[in-house]
């Protein structure tokens, strides 16, 4: 709906010689900087609570991420930001 949307107003526009623009945002990055303090305020605003909110946190929290070129390893920091790698 919002693509014919886009283009219904740019037809309108370019019908009345008028100008258009548009800004186009790529989100698929979008998770990987979802702060996870963030989405738990989120989360509870929107009415989420008890088990349900425990499974998200629990799905977040105590994960940790490391680097790895030629056989060295970077020390573990704990990740507080993004979903894990592979999730959907």
């Amino acid at each position: 709906m919002a693509v014919i949307d886009m283009v219904d107003k740019i037809t309108a526009a370019m019908d009345s010689n008028s100008y258009s623009l548009g800004i186009f945002i790529d989100l698929s990055k979008a998770f990987d900087t979802l702060n996870h303090t963030i989405l738990s305020d989120k989360l509870k605003h929107y009415g989420i609570r008890g088990i349900a909110l425990d499974w998200f946190a629990f799905y977040l929290t105590n994960r940790c991420q490391y680097v790895e070129y030629h056989s060295t390893k970077s020390s573990l920091l704990n990740i507080t930001c993004g979903v894990p790698q592979g999730s959907v």
